[in-house]
């Protein structure tokens, strides 16, 4: 059952007035078993994002007295869900408190400790780390002691729900997790057996993986056309996509200067740098104050992005914001390489998205001509209808 917030109004006091006025059951006649997170919940004929609250409750043996919402009711097994029309992401919502998702077995503190070294991560990009945890579901998968599909199932998303914490600032940890755990509950329903299960986890997780890397190479190779044959391009922080790019653009004899800011505060632009001498190309490592004597120069702006919002606006490193602002008012074009799986899903269910203002800042759309992936180039504009799309492919 479900019901429907009023501003300021407790989550949990809520459901137990809809418990109240709906099946005719007061508070001493049920009892909270536990909440859940929150979760959003996208109704494609509603055009709405509704933030669910989770509760389960247990009721004492006493008669269902329906109101006048209802005409009858029926118990059922959750796994018989997706038999009946129900309010959107019931199963998944049901999910939440079906199971105690804080406790972990000792099997697993191992893979508990990849999750802790994953949120630790400063050295490396988005792509990398929602690969990374790719690989820790996998894990899961493969060090689990639980006897049936539920339990399995329980501990993927147990672990998907503490990754989606470990670096909430980059979308691609989150939808890399839910791409593949909506893969995952779909062969869960097709699976004969807990071992037959575990074995699609692992074949899921691997495909997982090599689309994300194929995904990655595609954006880069599509970039490649949009670079000069011979000129000048300026790039801020480190990017796997760009550098990636850079090197097939060399290989295909683009005769090209880079500019690499030293990105501070973390200077990830020397280790680039570095990469790209170690590659033949021709660079320029530049302070991050000196890129307005040299922005003149430059013929084209090359970046990357931990995240793109639902308005084409792009989360990378701080200082990326600036230097794009300086190359519009110049003329010059900015492009942004990287994989559809940075689209901000979270953001555009409306969910607040945690930004580190010391590391990252957010560089309007409006600064930006296009923003290449593995599709091809898009503008800025078409973020929302493309995010749309990933939301049916991706597990809450």
């Amino acid at each position: 059952m479900s019901g429907y917030l009023e501003p300021g109004e407790d989550p949990l006091q809520r459901a137990k007035i809809e418990i109240q006025e709906e099946l005719g059951l007061s508070s001493p006649q049920v009892s909270l078993v536990r909440s859940g997170q929150p979760l959003r919940a996208f109704d494609e004929g509603m055009d709405v994002a509704w933030i669910v609250h989770p509760f389960l409750f247990d009721a004492d043996e006493h008669p269902i007295r329906l109101d006048w919402e209802h005409t009858e009711s029926k118990w059922v097994s959750p796994d018989d869900f997706h038999s009946y029309e129900t309010v959107p992401k019931l199963r998944e919502v049901f999910e939440r408190v079906r199971w105690d998702l804080q406790a972990t077995s000792p099997a697993l503190s191992k893979v508990e400790g990849s999750v802790n070294e994953l949120a630790q991560d400063r050295l490396h990009g988005a792509s990398y780390l929602g690969r990374k945890s790719i690989e820790v579901l996998a894990q899961v998968a493969k060090a689990s002691t639980a006897s049936s599909t539920a339990e399995l199932f329980r501990d993927l998303l147990s672990f998907a729900l503490k990754l989606w914490r470990a670096q909430p600032s980059m979308a691609t940890t989150r939808n890399l997790t839910g791409m593949l755990l909506h893969n995952i509950a779909t062969a869960r329903a097709d699976s004969t057996s807990q071992n037959q299960f575990r074995e699609k986890v692992a074949y899921l997780a691997e495909r997982a993986l090599a689309d994300a890397i194929a995904a990655a190479e595609d954006a880069s190779r599509n970039s490649v056309a949009l670079l000069p044959d011979k000129g000048r391009v300026l790039t801020h922080s480190y990017s796997s996509t760009v550098k990636r790019a850079l090197e097939l653009a060399a290989n295909s004899k683009h005769r090209l200067t880079v500019y690499v800011t030293e990105s501070s505060p973390g200077l990830e632009g020397k280790r680039l740098a570095n990469e790209l001498i170690n590659l033949g190309i021709p660079v320029r490592l530049i302070a991050d104050s000196a890129v307005s004597s040299v922005i003149a120069d430059i013929d084209l702006m090359f970046v990357g992005a931990d995240s793109v919002l639902a308005d084409g606006s792009v989360v990378n490193k701080i200082g990326t914001s600036s230097i794009a602002k300086a190359a519009n008012e110049r003329g010059i074009s900015c492009y942004v390489v990287c994989e559809t799986a940075k689209f901000s899903t979270q953001d555009f269910l409306g969910e607040p998205v945690e930004i580190s203002q010391a590391l990252f800042d957010v560089t309007p759309g409006k600064y930006i001509s296009a923003i290449v992936t593995e599709e091809g180039p898009i503008e800025p504009q078409q973020v929302e209808e493309r995010i749309r799309k990933m939301l049916s492919q991706l597990y809450p």
